[in-house]
């Protein structure tokens, strides 16, 4: 589908952009100071890459609801949420009077805790799954679900799709957004590292695919029949925008999966319990063999989760004895090749896994917070404010739409509808990068990336998203005055 729009002058793009990034360094200058010290001791200036961006990021000092305050003493309504982590909102009063409790009374054992086992049942009642164990954060789920995946089929390679993002391990950390130039023809994508310092082995054992395209994945299994392990996916591809998956499609991957005696891996740790009280497996219906949380599952508090079939699973326990593949995964099976080694279980470690502290957080933000009854208000905002920038699109006639799957959305300044990466790769970084400092000056802060998306919290308010889309129709207003 085309998108029309107005013909943007570009020179207005331009004018609006230096004006206002101008106007952002004006209004942060204890941030800029902040950076320029941190530079001395960090990479970057930053603990984590994509906390980077120009000219410099925010330096946060305090943040409560659905606000947040820089160094300057500047506030925003906060729409990144950091980066899909609080669902719950900031500093929730109910998670804040938990974890200073539990604070007083020690917050890591390495010895489990009740609240383990009780986040444990509540994960399991919301994604239908057998067993449930905990990492620390995203990337340890998505890195442990692969390795579990392994132990199971005995296999070694998986299938991830052009523009998904998966944590930063090296199995996963390849083909984000390749450039142009590399990323191979469409029907048979490259296998492009995000990363130096990423194996050979790492990326020759990772088969790339487009998403939306279930009869690309086809041709892949048939051609490497018996050599893959798992297809891991994000239910909905949040690392380039908001692209939902097209009718059809998990469903298509759920069948080929089962054909093939291949585990089917949900990455959803941006869509667990944000769309849906049950993630994605609930808002679309289709059940993954695996599944993969964190961000939003512990209120703020760093916290991983992956679980899923009994049969999977229990390769922690033992490989001895394990059927070759779940049962009612229509009849077939593969057949176990030998474990390098004789190793009879697969390793799961980590001496934060289950720390009292995360287990606690996470109890209460599934229980007393992000319960049943809060997503159709969660819904209902996301929509409203969709709507309202999609109003200011077509009557400013702006290139581009506004998305949202659930409380996750954007405005994708694209050409067309995108569908999967190769599309998104035409987006408008220009006046994106113009909108971003327009809106963050006037206090709506966004995600500091075209990639990224806004999250809504149940803390937001109905008067928030009304000033979003107030000031979003004052920048269309300017831009094509």
């Amino acid at each position: 589908m085309t998108v029309t729009g107005h013909r943007i002058n570009r020179a207005r793009v331009a004018e609006i952009g230096a004006r206002e990034e101008a106007a952002y360094r004006e209004r942060t200058r204890k941030s800029a100071a902040l950076f320029e010290r941190a530079r001395e001791s960090l990479p970057l200036g930053v603990a984590s890459s994509f906390q980077a961006y120009e000219p410099y990021p925010l330096f946060m000092t305090d943040a409560r609801g659905s606000r947040i305050n820089d160094a300057d003493g500047n506030e925003y309504i906060d729409f990144d949420m950091a980066f899909g982590v609080l669902a719950a909102g900031h500093s929730h009063p109910k998670l804040a009077e938990a974890l200073q409790s539990r604070v007083a009374n020690g917050t890591c054992y390495t010895f489990p805790v009740e609240d383990g086992i009780v986040l444990a049942e509540e994960i399991k009642a919301r994604f239908g799954a057998d067993l449930v164990r905990f990492s620390n954060s995203g990337t340890e789920a998505t890195m442990d679900a692969i390795r579990v995946a392994r132990g199971y089929t005995g296999r070694e390679k998986i299938i991830k799709f052009e523009g998904g993002y998966h944590g930063h391990h090296d199995d996963v950390l390849l083909s984000i957004q390749p450039p142009r130039e590399a990323m191979g023809p469409d029907e048979q994508p490259s296998t492009v590292p995000a990363s130096a310092g990423i194996p050979r082995s790492r990326v020759a054992e990772t088969i790339i695919a487009p998403f939306n395209q279930p009869e690309v994945v086809a041709a892949i299994l048939e051609a490497q029949r018996g050599e893959i392990a798992a297809i891991i996916v994000e239910p909905v591809q949040f690392n380039i925008g908001v692209v939902p998956p097209l009718p059809g499609f998990l469903e298509r991957l759920r069948e080929l999966a089962d054909e093939h005696g291949i585990v089917l891996v949900f990455d959803e740790v941006k869509t667990g319990v944000v769309l849906a009280w049950g993630g994605a497996y609930e808002y679309f219906g289709v059940k993954p063999d695996l599944f993969c949380l964190a961000k939003s599952i512990g209120g703020g508090i760093p916290i991983g989760a992956f679980g899923g079939k009994r049969a999977i699973m229990a390769s922690i326990e033992t490989l001895e004895g394990t059927p070759a593949f779940s049962a009612d995964a229509a009849g077939t099976g593969i057949e176990r090749t030998t474990i390098p080694g004789g190793a009879t279980r697969v390793a799961h470690l980590g001496t934060f896994n289950g720390n009292p502290l995360s287990m606690a957080a996470g109890v209460v933000t599934l229980t007393q917070i992000l319960t049943r009854d809060v997503y159709p208000r969660l819904h209902a905002m996301a929509d409203r404010l969709t709507a309202g920038c999609q109003e200011v699109i077509d009557e400013f006639e702006l290139p581009g739409y506004a998305i949202n799957v659930g409380p996750k959305g954007c405005v994708m300044f694209t050409p067309q509808r995108v569908t999967n990466y190769r599309d998104f790769i035409g987006l408008d970084s220009e006046l994106w990068g113009a909108s971003f400092f327009y809106l963050a000056n006037r206090g709506i802060l966004l995600p500091p990336g075209p990639d990224d998306q806004w999250t809504l919290s149940v803390q937001h308010t109905d008067a928030e998203i009304e000033r979003y889309v107030a000031v979003f129709r004052d920048f269309a207003a300017e831009l094509t005055a």
